[in-house]
């Protein structure tokens, strides 16, 4: 921890002498399960080539060793960005910039965000929803977004609000659940 003080979950740490005898045991092979995820080349072009991206769980290979370990880290501590969910959640203040430069929530969590994956998947859409930006959401404790709604400036968001029947939520207006 004093060397490597900042990591996630990505991070796996190794024995590298474990692996060696581990790969050595087994022929060079880990054994761990495949994952095969169906794209297209480009993700905004539906009709564009399909391709196969092929990959394996590393926090599977916690399985092969033996003692190994997974340490969690509380999310109002560590802010994974894998949807535009995650990036809504982070572009907004529901989380704070320290002044030792870490990014937490600032409260006791994220908000739960479910945004309508038929309009806010790609960033493109994503950002053309929110074209002023992200609104308040440090006081929301969960929001859902149902069809091609687009957010104005300085929108508040609080408690539990599921938006859905509305093209636009005006500038200034706060959604309260």
């Amino acid at each position: 921890m004093t060397r490597h003080r900042y990591f996630n979950t990505n991070t796996l740490w190794v024995d590298l002498e474990a692996l060696d005898a581990l790969l050595r045991e087994r022929d060079g092979v880990l054994g761990l399960p495949m994952i095969v995820n169906r794209k297209t080349v480009d993700p905004g072009d539906s009709s564009s080539t399909d391709v196969v991206q092929l990959e394996s769980a590393m926090g599977a290979a916690i399985g092969v060793f033996d003692g190994a370990r997974a340490l969690r880290v509380s999310r109002r501590r560590f802010a994974p960005v894998k949807t535009t969910n995650d990036l809504l959640a982070l572009r907004s203040d529901a989380y704070v910039l320290t002044d030792d430069a870490r990014v937490v929530t600032a409260r006791n969590g994220p908000p739960l965000i479910d945004l309508d994956n038929r309009f806010y998947k790609l960033i493109a859409e994503f950002d053309r929803r929110f074209p002023a930006g992200a609104p308040s959401l440090v006081e929301c404790e969960r929001l859902e977004v149902v069809g091609d709604v687009t957010f104005g400036r300085d929108v508040v968001v609080r408690g539990s609000v599921r938006v859905e029947s509305v093209e636009h939520v005006g500038d200034g207006e706060v959604l309260e659940g």
